[in-house]
């Protein structure tokens, strides 16, 4: 009998204890898919949100980025519309009245344009070879150039890791540029050379727009007359003159090559410094292998011009006519504007010099201490001004720039008489008249030791009147109306007509302030001297009508208000007594320097021991001040004020009116005249000598005899 094996089935295999149903099979399986469903809903719905957050978050970086440099081209773009290319040159440059320039400071000087017609294909082409070689077939930017830039300078940094990349962000660090001809020529005309990522970017933009609006050939020409090639030369053709002493269709192969190297570092290439010689070959080679690379001239040329000896001139100096001016006026403008080193600024600074005149006051000064070189007379300074504006036409400082740079027109030195005008005309305006009685007699003004002054000859001439005693320029009574008045208030006068000086108070002067003790300054005594001639109105003193920057702008300079600082009757009365030849005749002849061919006012000083002698004058249309002696102050051998000082002055004023109508001094309708005696004060009783015809402020005329009692004090 056979036993039949029993069969399973594919259900039975599943458990070999329990057979299961299907439909519980099904169940199974979909609730092992639910859960794999679920498995992957938590797995990929995360990664699918992070996926379409971060390809918007990419989006939105690259629009960003789009719109922010889009904002940015088009705010660079705006403002390249509007600005202006700047000029690079730094040298002072000062032009006088006619607008010719007199003083050229050693500073990059403004290019000498030339076309690129005008330029010749050597240094075009060594230009090209040195800065950009591919200039012509590329864009503003230079891509390719940049990215070789980027390697070599990582790969010539010494640094590591994130150095490297600071590196990168430091221009200072790099060994090799990228940058083009025009990016370069934006740079140095429209940007500062701040060096930051800004700046960069804006600089890319400004190239952009520049080759939008010029030509290659246009940017290549602003190029070589804007670059700068060291040495303060600004363009090709100064760097032409300046190293070579040449025209620029005149440079050699070598000379071309060598100055087409410079821009890079002109300080550091420099061949006028022994310490650069090697680097500047070095440089010079460079650019001579990029021409042969570039297929501008051929081996033989490269090494010939490569060992060409080269001769330097380096011609950049300064031009200075007239050196005493210049340093005032460059002192001026550094007060005037408010900073240093006024001369690599790039200012042009339009002055007041008149060439003529000062001609004049320089040949009349060095004649004048020639003739007086055997009495121990050494130097002279002269300055000249137009007493309507005060403007200073003329100065000379000094007769011997290289012997002596101090400008003793603007140093303090004792005035002496011609201080006096000022003590007089302090009289004149609180109350005291030209008639006013003075006496000239030894007088023991006390103090320790006791101050007992003298007049220049020894003598004494009792009574006299005020026109008296300043024409004739006595001495004590100088000092009795110093002290009538007051010192302090001849200080202030002084300060109001234009002296600088004299800041202590009265008392650490003394009544010998009248007699000009205190220390002042030859231009400031012209300007007080202004003043009489205008008739009591003083403009503050310039010698600077102008002042433009280095890119054409005008600055504004300080206004000239006009100021009333005397009465026009004390003005004009002062002047009347310098202008009266016949009162000083007593004292110094009638043929004296001191008289002229044209109506003029003057009066001289002379100090102690001779050591100052002054003169200053004037016409309605002229005042000029001299100052002789020694800077060191030594003693001339008896050269007075009338001795030395007038001499010039009169040689000075009568060449400088020497084509100028006469004229009188414009008297004010408000000065009265009156006869007077001359010997009292006194209203005369008749017309005619000895009496004397005097001028008056308004309600001064004297009409009954003078009260004397005053002199009983000295």
């Amino acid at each position: 009998m056979k036993i039949r094996k029993h069969k399973k089935n594919k259900k039975e295999s599943i458990s070999p204890e329990v057979a299961l149903s299907s439909e519980f099979v099904d169940v199974v399986d979909e609730q092992e898919m639910a859960r794999d469903s679920k498995i992957r809903s938590y797995v990929f719905k995360p990664l699918k949100i992070i996926f379409k957050a971060g390809t918007l978050l990419i989006a939105s970086i690259f629009f960003i980025v789009i719109f922010t440099g889009l904002g940015i081209y088009l705010k660079y773009s705006k403002e390249f519309d509007s600005v202006k290319p700047q000029s690079n040159s730094t040298q002072l440059i000062l032009y006088d009245k006619d607008g010719k320039e007199f003083f050229r400071g050693f500073g990059a000087a403004e290019p000498g344009r030339m076309t690129l017609a005008e330029i010749p294909e050597v240094v075009k082409q060594s230009t090209l070879a040195a800065e950009d070689i591919d200039y012509y077939k590329h864009g503003p930017i230079d891509f390719k150039s940049i990215a070789r830039a980027v390697y070599f300078n990582w790969q010539e940094s010494k640094q590591t890791g994130l150095g490297k990349i600071k590196d990168l962000m430091q221009a200072d660090n790099y060994t090799q540029g990228g940058s083009t001809i025009t990016q370069q020529l934006v740079k140095n005309i429209y940007l500062t050379q701040e060096k930051t990522f800004n700046r960069k970017i804006k600089e890319m933009v400004f190239a952009y727009k520049l080759e939008s609006r010029y030509s290659k050939d246009k940017i290549l020409e602003m190029y070589l007359n804007e670059i700068y090639y060291g040495e303060q030369s600004l363009g090709i053709k100064n760097a032409a003159k300046v190293y070579f002493n040449k025209d620029v269709k005149d440079l050699t192969l070598a000379e071309a090559s060598m100055l087409a190297g410079l821009p890079q570092a002109p300080s550091s290439y420099t061949p006028l410094d022994e310490k650069n010689l090697q680097a500047s070959r070095k440089r010079q080679e460079y650019v001579l292998q990029q021409m042969l690379l570039a297929g501008y001239i051929n081996i033989d040329q490269a090494k010939t011009a490569a060992n060409d000896y080269l001769e330097y001139s380096g011609k950049n100096e300064v031009f200075d006519k007239y050196p005493y001016f210049s340093q005032y006026v460059k002192e001026s403008l550094e007060k005037e504007l408010g900073v240093s080193d006024i001369e690599d600024k790039g200012y042009r600074v339009y002055t007041t010099l008149d060439p003529a005149k000062q001609e004049i006051a320089d040949r009349q000064a060095k004649a004048g201490i020639k003739s007086l070189a055997s009495r121990g007379a050494t130097n002279a300074a002269v300055v000249i001004a137009d007493p309507k504006t005060n403007q200073i036409l003329a100065m000379v400082g000094g007769i011997d720039w290289e012997k002596s740079k101090v400008n003793v027109a603007t140093s303090d030195r004792q005035p002496g008489s011609s201080f006096k005008p000022i003590v007089y005309s302090t009289a004149l305006e609180n109350g005291y008249t030209a008639a006013t009685i003075l006496n000239d007699k030894y007088v023991n003004f006390g103090g320790l030791p006791p101050y007992i002054p003298k007049n220049y000859n020894g003598g004494y001439s009792g009574y006299v009147t005020v026109r008296n005693a300043l024409a004739r320029s006595l001495n004590i009574p100088a000092v009795e109306m110093g002290k009538l008045v007051g010192i302090d208030k001849v200080i202030a006068l002084a300060h109001q007509l234009g002296i600088t000086t004299i800041n202590q108070p009265a008392e650490n002067y003394g009544l010998s302030l009248s007699l000009g003790s205190a220390e002042v300054k030859l231009i400031d005594m012209v300007e007080v001297y202004s003043s009489f001639a205008n008739l009591g109105t003083r403009y503050s003193q310039t010698a600077i009508t102008k002042i433009m920057d280095k890119n054409s702008q005008e600055i504004k300079i300080s206004s000239r208000e006009r100021q009333t600082v005397l009465s026009p009757e004390t003005a004009y009365i002062i002047s009347n007594i310098l202008s009266d030849n016949k009162a000083r005749s007593a004292t110094f002849g009638t043929t004296s320097p001191l008289k002229t061919d044209k109506i003029t006012a003057v009066k001289t000083g002379t100090t102690d021991d001779y050591a100052d002698s002054w003169t200053v004058g004037f016409s309605p249309d002229l005042v000029v001040g001299v100052w002789m002696g020694n800077n060191d102050r030594t003693p001339m051998k008896r050269v007075s004020g009338i001795e030395g000082a007038a001499y010039i002055w009169h040689d000075v004023i009568t060449e400088c009116l020497k084509d100028v109508p006469d004229k009188q001094f414009e008297k004010p309708p408000t000065v009265q005249e009156a006869w007077i005696n001359s010997y009292n004060g006194t209203l005369a009783s008749y017309q005619g000598s000895p009496n004397l015809l005097e001028f008056f402020k308004p309600n001064t005329i004297p009409t009954t005899k003078n009260d004397l009692t005053y002199l009983k004090q000295f």
